[in-house]
């Protein structure tokens, strides 16, 4: 009687956890997700991931991006929601509300409150002001101060002091840094500096 001997061989993939490599395909060191060998990762996941590290068998190991291309988080909020830019620019208010809402979800930023305006005043601009996405319009000496979401603040800025005139064509906000904040309007020639805003996403 012939007797067969079959040779099962096992091959094992050694990984790196340092480079984010496991055989769960689950790039477990950069909480991202394993893409296709010799495939860029924006091919694969979109333009929102970035490559880091390889996973088994040299398949790239991606992990998604929480900001837009040019956005960052504040440092002085890496856990926050949103995520900003500092256009360094200096442009008329309609161009640079165009240039924020270019990226998608993004808009021009209004400082709602003291520590957010001080957040970004201390990790993201250097000059002394910037526009905001506020305006106004003078209507019976009165004016509706508009922000971000919908919310208005009537005759009265959330903080600091304001510098209005009553030009009719002064309808842009620009908010100024120096020991204390203030909000002057300008018309639509001025330039200034702009930040953007977005939310931070979440990522799988």
């Amino acid at each position: 009687m012939m007797k067969c001997c079959c040779l099962i061989v096992i091959i094992f993939c050694t990984t790196d956890v340092s480079n984010g490599g496991t055989l769960s395909g689950i790039c477990i060191a950069s909480n991202g997700t394993c893409g296709k060998k010799g495939v860029p990762c924006k091919e694969t996941f979109g333009s929102e991931w970035t490559v880091n590290g390889n996973c088994c068998r040299k398949r790239p190991c991606c992990k998604c991006q929480v900001c837009p291309e040019k956005f960052d988080l504040l440092p002085t909020q890496a856990n926050g929601t949103h995520c900003y830019y500092y256009g360094d620019s200096r442009i008329q208010w309609d161009a640079a509300q165009s240039s924020c809402a270019s990226t998608p979800g993004a808009y021009m930023w209004t400082p709602n409150t003291v520590q957010e305006a001080n957040d970004v005043r201390d990790g993201l601009i250097f000059g002394s002001s910037v526009w905001t996405g506020a305006t106004f319009r003078v209507k019976d000496g009165n004016y509706t101060f508009s922000i971000e979401n919908g919310t208005s603040f009537v005759n009265s800025v959330p903080y600091g002091e304001e510098s209005f005139t009553l030009n009719a064509e002064a309808v842009y906000v620009e908010i100024f840094f120096n020991n204390r904040y203030i909000w002057i309007n300008r018309g639509p020639s001025h330039l200034n500096n702009y930040v953007c805003k977005c939310k931070r996403r979440v990522c799988p």
